[in-house]
């Protein structure tokens, strides 16, 4: 059995080659967004070039049974009857100011989606689009969550699925499974197609991608899931609640499963999720992944050693959010910046950074009220300041950091029936006076 995963991230398009319980080959590039016009939007037909050349390649080298699209959030595709664009795939980093969708919005209690930057909420997408782009609106024939968009590409065949729909979207009742007051009352629902599991086949090939790559005539195409909830599903399936995943890329997303979504605060970026089975799960964001990157920007050379954590802890050098517009518990506050004394050396810089992410994931996991375990997976899997500072921080939960970096990937090829081996190792704390540190933090936090 080979399958092929189809990661749509925000940086970058993946496609990795999965057998024998591992990622053989993995093939990438840059997600491509445009300028415009009409607006910033995501270059969809360089993602289909990619694609359908990646996947002859991959065809080349092992029979593939099943494709399984993955995609992040904020994010759809709307299309016309002749199942081509009614208007092109908005990013959700276009800036979307005040054009009335708060005052039309279903309720926080409702869809567990709250006020959010730009267009990171898909509904307020929508709204805008039909705002500003009647003509374009009024030809759509279907609204694809981002991933079921690329199963229809790969087959022809409309499909919705729980996790797209329910993922920050203001479109979906998290508690009920069914479309939220704002869906019906702008008389969209109709515009949804039918919904079927992420695990559900959502067609075979069609002739013309069969032509194209090369790939065997029966060879599956499955729903498709949204990447966080990829993450999250193999943890899902094999772990007692309650327990609590770190799921790191661009984005540090939060996630604290058997956590009560009514008790989140509605003003600090906290959300629902809906996983594979239907369950909410509260969830808390920042852009951690790009935070850092901008952070440690000509630093990349420098390791970070335990030492150097020590220094930042003891000398109390902190940064104090939000450190950009980029969206977050802390989003549309007076940006922060750095404050207590100073860094004195460049590693001190990237362990100020890395101890920084660690003071947000913990910050988010309190807010959410999580418990039990923390399982942190993917890009920040290698930095072991951040791990090291979270278990420190959270002493009262054990923190495990996964031995597969492509958390992803490992939940995508469950879909298809396969599964990639995770063993997570406990991650040691370190016998620093963390509490102070966080206390003073906490204290220079935007009220």
């Amino acid at each position: 059995m080979a399958i092929v995963v189809f990661d749509i991230g925000k940086t970058n398009l993946k496609l990795s080659l999965v057998e024998g319980g591992a990622i053989r080959h993995t093939l990438s590039q840059p997600n491509v967004n445009l300028p415009g016009p009409p607006y910033l939007h995501f270059d969809t037909d360089a993602t289909w070039a990619f694609l359908l050349k990646g996947l002859g390649k991959l065809a080349s080298m092992a029979k593939i049974t099943d494709i399984v699209p993955v995609a992040h959030g904020a994010a759809g595709v709307l299309v016309d009857a002749e199942g081509g664009l009614a208007l092109p795939m908005l990013d959700y980093e276009h800036p979307i100011h005040d054009d009335g969708y708060d005052r039309v919005a279903a309720p926080f209690s409702e869809t567990f989606t709250p006020r959010m930057a730009n267009g990171l909420v898909f509904g307020r997408q929508l709204y805008w689009q039909k705002l500003n782009f009647p003509d374009g609106f009024a030809r759509i024939k279907w609204i694809f969550g981002h991933p079921q968009y690329w199963a229809f590409r790969l087959t022809g065949r409309a499909w919705s699925e729980v996790t797209s729909l329910g993922c920050h979207g203001g479109l979906w009742r998290p508690a009920e499974g069914r479309f939220s007051s704002f869906t019906e009352k702008m008389g969209w629902t109709h515009l949804f197609p039918p919904l079927k599991k992420a695990s559900d086949i959502a067609g075979p090939l069609t002739p013309e991608v069969l032509r194209q790559t090369g790939l065997p005539a029966d060879c599956n195409v499955r729903v498709g899931i949204h990447d966080s909830n990829a993450s999250f599903l193999r943890h899902r399936m094999t772990r007692p609640m309650p327990f609590a995943v770190a799921s790191t890329g661009t984005w540090v997303v939060c996630m604290a499963a058997g956590a009560d979504p009514r008790q989140m605060p509605e003003n600090r970026n906290c959300l629902a999720n809906v996983d594979a089975l239907g369950t909410p799960v509260p969830c808390c964001n920042f852009m951690g992944g790009r935070e850092f990157a901008r952070l440690t920007k000509g630093l990349h050379g420098c390791i970070t050693t335990l030492e150097d954590v020590a220094a930042v802890v003891e000398q109390g050098s902190i940064l104090v959010p939000p450190l950009g517009d980029d969206g977050g518990p802390f989003d549309g506050s007076p940006l922060g910046g750095p404050g207590g004394a100073p860094t004195q050396t460049d590693e001190q810089a990237v362990a100020r950074a890395s101890v920084y992410l660690a003071l947000m994931t913990d910050y988010c996991f309190d807010l959410l009220q999580a418990k039990g375990p923390v399982i942190v997976e993917g890009s920040l899997t290698g930095n072991h300041a951040f791990l090291s500072a979270l278990a420190t921080l959270r002493r009262a939960d054990s923190v495990m950091v996964s031995s597969d970096a492509t958390g992803t990937v490992s939940g995508a090829v469950l879909l298809a029936g396969s599964s990639i081996p995770d063993e997570p190792e406990l991650v040691e704390s370190m016998d620093l006076p963390m509490a102070d540190y966080r206390k003073a933090w906490r204290e220079a936090l935007p009220a």
